[in-house]
């Protein structure tokens, strides 16, 4: 004798459904968001490698996010917008750099001492370093080869 009401009976084929649904959903059929193009290169100062810093690509777009990278002692750099080496959002961006030695000292000084910059004071800021970089879908060379 079958006593299950229609309503309960095709309940198993419904969880079917629903469960690949939300397994489809969590796998995704493709990237999420906006594309990104992977951006690395180098950074040197009048031939030489800048050995530590920062590289920081500002979007000229509205709707656009920041990257950042940390430049390594050979002054390669990998660009990252929130996770390592996911790059950045395609794009038009002006470019900042900052690379300073700290100073260490064995006594607490009366006037802070600011850390010694490694390469001109320009570059720090994306407005007048004069430094810009366009990213492309794909993977994108972006080597700034700062003067004095």
């Amino acid at each position: 004798m079958n006593r299950i009401p229609p309503r309960l009976r095709r309940a198993p084929a419904t969880l079917a459904v629903a469960l690949s649904l939300c397994a489809a959903g969590a796998t995704g059929c493709g990237s999420s968001g906006p594309e990104m193009g992977r951006v690395y290169g180098t950074v040197t100062l009048n031939g030489k490698p800048v050995t530590k810093g920062t590289v920081s690509f500002v979007t000229t777009s509205p709707e656009g996010r920041n990257a950042t990278g940390t430049i390594s002692e050979d002054g390669s750099y990998t660009l990252q917008t929130e996770n390592p080496g996911d790059g950045a959002l395609l794009g038009d961006y002006k470019v900042g750099l900052v690379s300073r030695e700290d100073v260490l000292l064995d006594y607490i000084p009366k006037k802070p001492i600011p850390p010694k910059r490694l390469i001109p004071e320009k570059y720090e800021n994306p407005n007048t370093s004069g430094l810009t970089a366009k990213v492309e879908s794909g993977s994108n060379t972006k080597d700034f080869a700062l003067t004095d």
